[in-house]
């Protein structure tokens, strides 16, 4: 059921997090038939444009990493997706209490879980290194995922939609706050020389 609900989120969302509400997938279920193979996509596609296609700013010189430089990276990013969803949703269940909730952390994975299904899908952008393009199409799936996120909260964690969006956006701003804090992570690990290896 798990595909079933992530394509009919893009096109009914608000009864879909209902059904995904009243279905109760555990942790277990939405990894082995959800993110397992949805979070594959951005590393997979990524690894395919970086090394056989690559990129180029304007009309200057395509990059390209190695094969094995960009296979380290994918599933270093693919792992790190999936520990991510998992730390988000720690986060979120931490956090219900504040605003009146008491979920699970299997709803709270869920959530997580498929709120992100438009940035998987958006992840097959990675196969073509159109940076101008890519930017703007990945712009839209940011916007579809904070959509779902909005719709989803008040839903799956059963209170009213004031607390819901307030919830929401404080949901935000822990992903933004993580987003900054990866993004330094990747800055040291790049200075201690695990930083991308390009073909000469």
């Amino acid at each position: 059921m798990s595909l079933t609900n992530a394509i009919s989120l893009l096109y009914g969302p608000t009864q879909e997090w209902r059904n995904i509400k009243e279905q109760k997938q555990s942790i277990s279920h939405i990894y082995l038939t959800f993110l397992i193979f949805f979070a594959a996509i951005p590393p997979a596609s990524a690894f395919i444009g970086s090394t056989y296609i690559g990129w180029s700013i304007g009309d200057g010189e395509t990059h390209k990493l190695t094969t094995e430089s960009a296979m380290y990276l994918s599933v270093i990013a693919y792992f790190a997706i999936l520990s991510a969803v998992m730390v988000l949703a720690w986060f979120i269940q931490w956090m219900a209490k504040t605003y009146g909730a008491n979920p699970s952390l299997a709803e709270c994975v869920n959530l997580t879980a498929y709120s992100c299904t438009p940035l998987f899908l958006a992840g097959f952008l990675g196969s073509f290194p159109i940076l101008w393009l890519d930017m703007l199409l990945t712009l839209v799936a940011i916007a579809m995922a904070v959509n779902l996120l909005y719709k989803g909260v008040p839903e799956v964690m059963g209170i009213n939609r004031e607390k819901g969006f307030l919830f929401a956006s404080s949901i935000l701003t822990v992903c933004m706050v993580s987003l900054v804090g990866m993004l330094a992570i990747t800055i040291i690990f790049w200075g201690s020389g695990l930083s991308p290896v390009f073909t000469s």
